[in-house]
């Protein structure tokens, strides 16, 4: 539609553009007030927290600084780091930890996670294409990413971690395609629900709109299971909200990896230095209590 914003504006009040050609411009202005109608958490953090307490975002977080402790790891690289959720919990949480890295393809996240983290380096780039100044940490994490991913893509990331990155361990969680239906029917409605956010929950094959696949206990036991045997890792299998001993296992489901021993010179690419594919987007320097946005 090529019409100026004002004629727009009041052809919707019910005026023409013939009343608008007897007005100055100069002297006329615009005055319109905005109401808040609702504020709605996301589909997915609903159904989670009508369910679970604590909510299991929550809990995949303590998972993953439980094997992060346990390890005795002194660096970590957090893959799809998002808002820095984990990086921030890293903060009050007693590790060995002395190097911490965040990768996010997504810039807005990043720069929200270097508004809260205090002690870390945030890279921007794609968790599919490796970055020779991250090989060989001692803790990988990447933690309901992959979902958001091709499926394609989610087995690249598998190959390109464990073949190029090569961690010593590689903590990955996902949904559980068959908890669904559990999810659901907690967040059916107990009073009147809006139309149409009822018929968008209905609709909705996965917990959240943006999740471009979602798989079952055997899908990502397959996944899992074939990547460790590729890469000489080993992996254990557990999750968060609900027991593996009954059905339909765990609501977020998670696959440990564990090297199996210190990769060839010629599986893991250390020494490229050329292959710096990452942009530094924030870094603090512990030596100097600087911080800086790059």
């Amino acid at each position: 539609m090529d019409l100026h914003p004002q004629v727009l504006i009041l052809a919707a009040a019910g005026d023409s553009e013939k009343i608008l050609s007897l007005l100055s411009s100069k002297a006329c202005y615009l005055e319109y007030s905005i109401t808040l109608l609702r504020v709605t958490e996301p589909l997915e953090d609903r159904m989670e927290q009508a369910l679970f307490s604590p909510p299991l975002s929550k809990q995949r977080v303590e998972l993953a600084l439980q094997h992060i402790r346990e390890s005795g790891a002194t660096t970590l690289i957090d893959f799809g780091c998002g808002s820095g959720s984990l990086l921030d919990s890293l903060l009050d949480y007693p590790t060995a930890l002395e190097m911490i890295v965040g990768v996010d393809i997504s810039q807005k996240g990043l720069t929200r996670a270097a508004k809260g983290i205090k002690s870390a380096l945030l890279y921007e780039g794609s968790i599919t294409v490796f970055d020779s100044r991250l090989y060989g940490f001692d803790i990988g994490t990447c933690l309901e990413v992959i979902e958001h991913m091709e499926e394609d893509q989610a087995c690249l990331f598998g190959d390109v971690v464990l073949t190029s990155f090569c961690p010593k361990v590689l903590v990955v969680s996902t949904p559980n395609y068959e908890y669904n239906v559990i999810l659901q029917r907690s967040n059916l409605p107990s009073q009147e629900e809006d139309p149409d956010e009822k018929s968008q929950s209905q609709a909705c094959k996965f917990r959240n709109h943006d999740h471009k696949f979602e798989w079952t206990r055997e899908q990502f036991n397959r996944w899992a299971s074939d990547l460790a045997t590729r890469h000489n890792y080993c992996v254990e299998f557990s999750g968060v909200g609900g027991s593996a001993d009954r059905e339909p296992g765990f609501a977020s489901q998670v696959a440990v990896f564990r090297r199996g021993h210190p990769p060839r010179g010629d599986d893991c690419p250390k020494n490229v230095d050329s292959a710096h594919h990452y942009q530094v987007l924030w870094e603090w320097n512990s030596s100097d209590r600087s911080r800086c946005a790059l």
